[in-house]
């Protein structure tokens, strides 16, 4: 949780949490783009770790890219023109999440 505030800037909609207060899930928003997070094993849920999530986004996703760099994030696959169409890139969570950002048009 803590992790995709500060880095990527996502503001948290909703958190709940076990009884010692450690999150088990949330819904985080950044502009228009929302994200499920679910601890691992949470309620019997098999392991989700490592995943890939994808977010496709309108606006500037060379400044994204320039902010998320500027945060530390480890890159996993630098951004690109695809030739599908898309501007693209790959980045890693602390969990070894892989999200995949893109662009169309």
């Amino acid at each position: 949780m803590r992790w995709y505030g500060d880095v990527p800037g996502f503001e948290a909609l909703h958190v709940n949490a076990d009884a010692d207060g450690t999150a088990n899930y949330a819904i985080v928003r950044l502009g228009e783009v929302q994200v499920h997070l679910l601890q691992n094993g949470f309620e019997d849920e098999p392991t989700r770790s490592p995943a890939e999530a994808m977010f496709t986004m309108s606006g500037d996703i060379d400044a994204l890219e320039a902010r998320l760099k500027q945060g530390g994030l480890v890159f996993h696959r630098e951004i690109a023109d695809q030739p599908w169409g898309a501007r693209d890139f790959t980045v890693l969570d602390p969990d070894g999440n892989s999200i995949w950002i893109a662009s169309f048009g």
